[in-house]
């Protein structure tokens, strides 16, 4: 991944993260938002890939970001009612699921040909794994 990719997908992530938390007292309005936010990314992502705006994977791409917003929204609603808890929530889920999508969008601009639309439980499963390696490791215990 190229720097000026990682830079888009840190500053994607943190606006949806903004927006995540202005629109959690709206269930589901930030999913309405969102998507052409990722379009807008990897729109850029392909540019960087020197891909035309026609060149770029758009079918999975978009099949794969609805799929995402899917299980954002899923995730979202069990927690939308409960104040303060549906801001954290959205705001996570938001730059969670935009830095999953930059780096499948990287991955599918950089080999076009080889790209296929992602389900919600490969998403899902994606991100627990991602989650699970990006778990600082336990300091040792003391010797004995």
């Amino acid at each position: 991944m190229s720097p000026r990719v990682e830079k888009l997908i840190r500053r994607t992530s943190l606006v949806t993260a903004g927006i995540g938390v202005v629109l959690s007292p709206i269930p589901l309005l930030d999913e309405l938002v969102l998507l052409p936010i990722y379009g807008v990314m990897a729109s850029r992502i392909g540019k960087d890939h020197a891909l035309k705006f026609g060149e770029v994977p758009w079918r999975p791409i978009g099949a794969t970001a609805v799929a995402g917003l899917a299980a954002r929204a899923a995730v979202n609603l069990t927690v939308s009612y409960v104040p303060g808890l549906a801001a954290v929530a959205n705001a996570v889920s938001a730059l969670a699921l935009t830095q999953f999508l930059g780096r499948y969008v990287d991955e599918a601009c950089a080999h076009p040909e080889d790209v296929k639309a992602l389900r919600v439980q490969e998403i899902v499963s994606a991100m627990r794994d991602s989650m699970k390696k990006e778990k600082p490791a336990e300091a040792p215990g003391p010797a004995s």
